[in-house]
Formats: structure tokens, C-alpha cells, sequence
């Protein structure tokens, strides 16, 4: 170690003194190599893609900001002894396999450091040694497969560090103990099965974390670590099936979140219930088949809602946005298996101003779909539209929008009715408005079909369907009329009989036709007459006397002996 250490220090000392002797025998005090641009009035000097394999110790070492981007170099070991006054160093696109030990110890003033697209297997703990200011560290698209614990120990003031699109599985749980103003961590593009819990756990005032296109499977409760200032999360094209409901609930201050092309199958109403600040949600490239209503239940602040890309998205609840007030961007696009919106599905959002409903397989579109009232922007191109009569309001709006802009509050004809719409700052995507349907429109753009092409009046196909509906009715009409006769009949036959067989019954036994049976003649008076005609025989006939003449005659007919019977009354 201590010949290492002499070693280095012999060195630089003579790396120093070859640079005095270069910049004495010069006449502005520098050397500036050819491929470079030396601009000493504000201490840079760019040396972006000049072809360099080291690094140049000639320039001036009061420099304060060196690019050697995309060169050819491979390392760096005691470069920079002599600019330690440094503050921005750009190494990036080189082609740099380790960067050694202590080759940025003289680097006080360093804030930026990139070295971003290189060949960088390994950090150890004294890669980056000696870098007490930097704030900003880049080392993307390495071949970073471990970072010892102690690498980032002396990196106290670092607020960004951006570690994606290596080949990091694990992270060591101290490796941020240090590190305790750390505000941004790019951790996207790695192999990470899960989040790096324990590493999280001492970065407290983290604001920003990306783990997007790893390979985690779920976000499980405790998962994340209490990071009480966290207002961004990216879990984009990861494999997530599931999200506990208490794996998000430790992220109270959460705004943004993407989960966009993961493999959920369902809207994960539960855990995003606890994420009370979310403004931004994105859920585009799942497999949700249905969205349910009320499906964001609690976000009363969300602003901008992205589901786009649901390939077996195939039904939405018409109540699914009604707990989300304040919702202004909608973006539903790509969304193949959308044959239909619900209607009214908007109204629900007061302050929505964006609603993109773009390449779906929507046949046809309404007014009562959006509140175009309070819209700024409409996109609905792609869809196979069939353009008849219902999409009158829309061609409308276009020919409006070719023509001049709408003025504020100007009135249109929305379904037959004068309506007034604010479209002042309406945008519409009349580029895309294609027709599929009818014939005549086939292949066309909306705007350009004519007034007479979406009429609305009575066409051939309505014309048959009112004559069907005529011959229907008089087939019923005549039905009718043929059937109601027989049934009169077969009521009058029974009604018949049913009086013949009461009027059997009660017949006299002293009736001058004994034992005979009334006429047929005589029992079709009866039936056949009106209620009235009876009604007028039965008072025309006298009234009866029990102590008339007749009477008298009658009981002496009945009485074979000659004897008046003996009547007692009671």
C-alpha cells in the first residue's frame, strides 16, 4: 500500500512538471490540443469527439468545466491530479473499464460527474474517494454488476445518482448510509426481482426513485420503505400481477406513479386508496379486462389518467371516474376492444379539459359522451367511424374548426337542439377522422363529407320498416274481427242451453200442455227477446188478486171434490 502510495506521488510529480515546462515554453500560457476548443475566458474546454485515448494534461489548470466525450479513452489514472479545480468533468461515451482508486481525490470542487455509457464493471470503496462536493453522479449504461457498501462514504453532499441501465441485482443495505441528501435514484434498466428494501431504508428525503424495466414481480406490504418525502415512483415494465393493499400505504406523500406495462389483470383500487396525494396515475399496457365503478376511489386529486393500451379492456363502468373531481387529462387510446362509451361518462369531472379516445373500435360517437362545453381538447381519430347523422354534431364542430376559430360561447346544433358551447381554444384531430361507413364515405375523412351525406331524414330502410309495421297491425286487425264472431256464437249456443234447461225446471204442473215440453218457438222468444220487450210484457199483465173471481175459479178447478180448500194466513 505504501509503494502504491509513492508510486503515485512520483507521478504526479513529474506529470506536473512536464505540464509547467509545456505551459512556460507556450505563448499564452496553455496548449490547447487541435481537436479541442479552449475558451480560457470562462475556463472550458470542450474535447467532445476529438478522437482522444487519453486524457490531456496540457490544458489550463485553472479550468473549472472539461467535456472529453465521446472519445476512445480507456483510463484515467492520474489524470486530473492537477485540475482540482474542477467542477464539471464529462467522461461519458469512452470506453473506460475501471476508474481505479483515488483518481478523483484531488477533486474538491467536483459538483458533476459523468460517466455514463463506459465499460465500468465495479465500484470499490475508494473509486470515488476524495469527491466530498459532487452532487451529481451518473453512471449509466455501465456493466455495474456489484457497488461495494463503502463507495459513496465520503459523498455527503450527493443529491442525484443515477445507476440505470446496469447489470445490478442487489444493493448493499448501507451503501446509502452516507448519503443523507439524496433526492433522485435512477435505478432503472437493471435485473432487480424486487425492490431494494434495505438499501432504501436511510434515504429519507428521497423525492424521485425509478425502477422501471426490471424484472419485479410484486410489490408486497413493507416492500417499500418509509420514505415519507417520495413524490415520484416508476414500476413501469416491470412483471407485477399484484400489489398488496398496504404495499403502497407507507408512500403518503406519492404524486406521480406509473404502472404502466406490467401484468396487472385488475385496477388496484385497494392500494392506490391509500395514496391520497396522487395527481398523475399511469396503468397503460396491463391486461385489465373491465373497469369498475368508482375504480379510483379516494384520488380525489388525481389530475391526469392514463389507461391507453388495454388490449382486453372491454367494458368501463359509466360511474368509474366519479370519485376523481379535479381529473383533467384523460388519455384511453389503443384501447382495440372498446367497442362503446358509456354515456355520460365525463360529466362526472368538472375541470376535464384533454380526452383522448383514440384509435379504439369505437363505430360511433355521441355528443352527450363529452361535456364539449368545457373540453380544450378532443382527440378521436382512428376509430371506424360510421359516419351517419348521429355524428352531425362532430362534423359540425370540424367544419367550424377549418373554417375560423369558435368563438366563446358560440351556439350549435347538438342533436337537433341549440346548445352553447365554449370551443374557444377547441382542439380537434379533424386529420384522423376517418369513415369506414356508409358506402358513399368509405375511406373518407369526416370533415370532408357534405351536409347532404349526414341527413338525417327518412331513408329506404326506414320507409320499409314502417310499411312492415302496417301490414303487421292490419294481420292483427283482421285476426280480430274474423275470430270474434265465432267466439259470439259458441257464447250464445251455451247462454241457449243454459236457459232451456232453467226453464225445464221451473215449469208448472198444471199448464194446459201437461207433460209437454215448451216449443222450441216459445223458448227463442225468450232468449232472443230484448231485456226491454220483457220487461214491457211482464207490465202489461194485470195484477194478481188472490180474492178475485179467478182466483176462485182456479182453486175450484184444482180441487177435484168441490171442496174450496181452507187457506190460513200467517
Amino acid at each position: 500500500m505504501e509503494d502504491d502510495k509513492i508510486q503515485f506521488m512520483c507521478w504526479r510529480a513529474i506529470l506536473t512538471m512536464l505540464v509547467l515546462a509545456m505551459i512556460c515554453s507556450s505563448g499564452n500560457g496553455t496548449i490547447c490540443p487541435a481537436p479541442c476548443q479552449c475558451q480560457n475566458d470562462i475556463l472550458r474546454t470542450l474535447c467532445a469527439s476529438a478522437s482522444l485515448e487519453f486524457v490531456p494534461i496540457q490544458l489550463n489548470p485553472e479550468l473549472h468545466e472539461l467535456d472529453l466525450s465521446n472519445n476512445r479513452i480507456v483510463h484515467i489514472h492520474f489524470s486530473f491530479p492537477f485540475y482540482e479545480k474542477l467542477v464539471t468533468l464529462n467522461l461519458s461515451n469512452n470506453r473506460i473499464k475501471s476508474i481505479g482508486n483515488s483518481n478523483f481525490n484531488s477533486q474538491k470542487n467536483l459538483t458533476h460527474l459523468d460517466l455514463s455509457n463506459n465499460q465500468i464493471e465495479n465500484l470499490t470503496k475508494d473509486s470515488l474517494k476524495g469527491l466530498k462536493a459532487l452532487v451529481h453522479l451518473d453512471l449509466s449504461n455501465n456493466s455495474l454488476e456489484e457497488i461495494n457498501s463503502g463507495a459513496f462514504r465520503e459523498l455527503h453532499s450527493l443529491t442525484v445518482i443515477k445507476l440505470c441501465g446496469n447489470k445490478l441485482v442487489h444493493l448493499e443495505e448501507s451503501l446509502f448510509r452516507a448519503v443523507k441528501n439524496l433526492r433522485e435514484l435512477y435505478l432503472n434498466d437493471n435485473q432487480f426481482l424486487e425492490v431494494p428494501t434495505a438499501a432504501l431504508s436511510d434515504t429519507v428525503q428521497l423525492q424521485y426513485l425509478a425502477l422501471s424495466r426490471n424484472l419485479i414481480l410484486s410489490v408486497e406490504d413493507g416492500d417499500m420503505a418509509n420514505l415519507p418525502e417520495l413524490n415520484t415512483l416508476l414500476l413501469d415494465s416491470n412483471v407485477i400481477s399484484e400489489l398488496h393493499p398496504d404495499g403502497l400505504s407507507s408512500l403518503v406523500t406519492l404524486d406521480h406513479l406509473d404502472l404502466s406495462d406490467n401484468n396487472l389483470t385488475a385496477v388496484p383500487t385497494i392500494p392506490l386508496d391509500k395514496l391520497s396525494s396522487l395527481t398523475t396515475l399511469r396503468l397503460s399496457g396491463n391486461f385489465i379486462s373491465h373497469i369498475p365503478h368508482v375504480a379510483f376511489r379516494g384520488l380525489f386529486h388525481l389530475r391526469i389518467l392514463k389507461i391507453d393500451c388495454l388490449e382486453t379492456l372491454e367494458q368501463i363502468d359509466s360511474r368509474a371516474f366519479i370519485d376523481n373531481i379535479n381529473l383533467e387529462e384523460v388519455h384511453m387510446d389503443y384501447n382495440v376492444r372498446i367497442e362503446k362509451l358509456p354515456t355520460r361518462l365525463f360529466h362526472g369531472n368538472p375541470k376535464v379539459k384533454f380526452i383522448s379516445v383514440r384509435y379504439n373500435n369505437l363505430q360511433t360517437l355521441e355528443a352527450i359522451h363529452f361535456p364539449v362545453d368545457q373540453l380544450h381538447e378532443l382527440r378521436v381519430g382512428g376509430n371506424p367511424l360510421n359516419c351517419n347523422c348521429s355524428l352531425g354534431w362532430l362534423w359540425h364542430l370540424i367544419q367550424k374548426y377549418k373554417s375560423n376559430p369558435l368563438k366563446l360561447n358560440e351556439t350549435v346544433h347538438v342533436e337537433n337542439k341549440k346548445t352553447k358551447i365554449n370551443t374557444s381554444d377547441l382542439i380537434l384531430d379533424i386529420g384522423d377522422i376517418t369513415c369506414v361507413g356508409p358506402e358513399g364515405l368509405s375511406s373518407q375523412l369526416l370533415a370532408d363529407a357534405t351536409r347532404s351525406q349526414l341527413d338525417c331524414s327518412v331513408g329506404w330502410m326506414a320507409a320499409i320498416s314502417v310499411t312492415l309495421t302496417l301490414i303487421f297491425s292490419l294481420l292483427v286487425i283482421g285476426g280480430v274481427v274474423y275470430c270474434a264472431p265465432k267466439h259470439r256464437s259458441r257464447t250464445n249456443k251455451k247462454e241457449l242451453s243454459e236457459i232451456e234447461e232453467t226453464l225445464r225446471r221451473n215449469m208448472p204442473s198444471s199448464h194446459s200442455r201437461k207433460n209437454e215440453p215448451y216449443e222450441p218457438s216459445q223458448i227463442e222468444k225468450y232468449v232472443i227477446s230484448s231485456p226491454s220487450m220483457i220487461d214491457k210484457e211482464y207490465r202489461s199483465l194485470p195484477p194478481w188478486d188472490p180474492y178475485g173471481a179467478s182466483s176462485v175459479n182456479m182453486y175450484e178447478q184444482l180441487n177435484e171434490n168441490g171442496v174450496r180448500p181452507h187457506i190460513v194466513y200467517v
